[in-house]
């Protein structure tokens, strides 16, 4: 009886049209997987978002949030140093997710690299002084890597932006301790410091909305130089 079961089983058959249901399902599940997986771009944005609304929640403030396409990136001073070197404009915007001038600005300045045609704006964290604590701020060691860091933001502070005719001048050192801070490079050499304008006798008479059109303009510049 056992060997006549054995005959009867009808044995299982992997046919063509069971191989491409099963490869069907697989491909389907993983884009399912993929779609809904958070982009890069979409976790920044929610990283930005997120500080503004907790800030506005803490404080009863109203600062705007970001669209879904903005110019801005991050990068480390690392990149800073990278990118000052292009013989385009590079625009930075150095401070700190939980800083209300920062995050206060984050809008406007989105909004008015837009009307400028500035692609990207580069969001530079104070990260080594907000992460230093009160002792070591005291000590040797800190004041060092503060000016090692200063001297590469510095670097070529003195000389005039290559092809400019004259039109740039040289501006007032950038200082790692001091932010938020808009700043603009070209080849090399820092051309525009927000820093100027806030230590000024007159800063009173200064508003981030003067800091960041005088920073834009710098994209205009050279349409400037070429009508004259």
């Amino acid at each position: 009886m056992a060997s006549k079961s054995r005959k009867n089983r009808s044995k299982f058959k992997l046919t063509k049209e069971l191989v491409f249901l099963v490869v069907g399902i697989v491909v389907l599940i993983a884009a399912a997987i993929i779609i809904n997986l958070p982009t890069s771009a979409s976790v920044t944005l929610k990283r930005y978002n997120g500080a503004i609304e907790t800030y506005n929640t803490s404080n009863n403030t109203q600062y705007s949030y970001l669209p879904t396409t903005h110019v801005f990136k991050d990068i480390n001073l690392k990149g800073v140093e990278s990118k000052k070197k292009s013989n385009d404009y590079t625009f930075v915007f150095y401070g700190s997710l939980s800083n209300a001038t920062f995050l206060e600005n984050l809008s406007k300045i989105n909004t008015v690299a837009s009307d400028y045609d500035v692609k990207r704006v580069y969001l530079w964290y104070a990260d080594y002084v907000e992460n230093a604590t009160t002792d070591f701020k005291t000590t040797a060691k800190y004041r060092e890597q503060v000016s090692e860091y200063e001297a590469i933001i510095n670097k070529n502070i003195n000389s005039l932006v290559e092809g400019s005719d004259g039109l740039y001048t040289s501006q007032n050192n950038f200082e790692l301790e001091t932010y938020p801070a808009l700043l603009v490079f070209k080849s090399d050499s820092l051309i525009y410091n927000s820093q100027t304008y806030s230590k000024a006798d007159d800063a009173s008479d200064y508003s981030w909305n003067t800091y960041i059109s005088a920073a834009f303009k710098y994209a205009k510049a050279d349409e400037v130089l070429t009508t004259k």
